[in-house]
């Protein structure tokens, strides 16, 4: 695989990261703890065929450098697959995180938010730069513990606009985060 699909197969990993950071961050009123989201991307065919380049660029390395980098994902509480866009992540969300409803978003990126609260429902619309990416949202809580969320995004990637959108489902797995740190709650 080429430099330039790798990064932008990695670009499509990096924003569908961001678009869960989204999500999770206007999900209020939520326990602090260890958080599980799992996202699935409607991909293009085009990027569709970038990741399972990536995925077939992965099962080809060495060994010890593949487990090497499967092992640091998963130290960050990130497990993809890259053949389908499938990310699951596990997130820390502190006491102080949950208590002043701010919570933590991807640090990739300069976002700007707006959000409004109608109800058990969070509408999200976003625009951030470095990755040039824009869209919207809708995060609906089920309980303290739970919610699902659908995002819709452009990006531009290599000078050229791509619609991705993301379904994704949070629940909380406990109270200890156990290795995984938590994420910085914005200034």
């Amino acid at each position: 695989m080429t430099p330039l699909k790798t990064r932008t197969a990695l670009q499509t990993l990096g924003a569908a990261l961001l678009l869960a950071g989204s999500a999770l961050a206007q999900a209020q009123n939520i326990k602090p703890g260890l958080w599980e989201i799992k996202m699935n991307p409607q991909l293009s065919p085009e990027r569709q065929a970038a990741m399972a380049q990536a995925q077939q660029q992965l099962a080809q390395m060495p060994a010890e450098q593949r487990k090497r980098m499967e092992e640091m994902m998963a130290k960050a509480g990130v497990n993809a697959n890259l053949a389908t866009g499938a990310v699951t992540l596990k997130v820390c969300i502190t006491a102080e995180q949950a208590a002043l409803n701010q919570l933590p978003v991807s640090s990739q990126g300069n976002c700007k938010h707006q959000v409004e609260r109608k109800g058990a429902q969070i509408l999200n619309r976003f625009s951030c730069s470095d990755p040039d990416i824009s869209g919207e949202g809708t995060t609906t809580l089920s309980s303290a513990e739970a919610y699902s969320s659908s995002m819709s995004s452009t990006a531009r990637v290599g000078g050229k606009s791509e619609t991705m959108s993301v379904q994704s489902q949070g629940r909380w797995l406990g109270a200890d985060c156990g290795g995984i740190a938590p994420m910085k709650t914005p200034k």
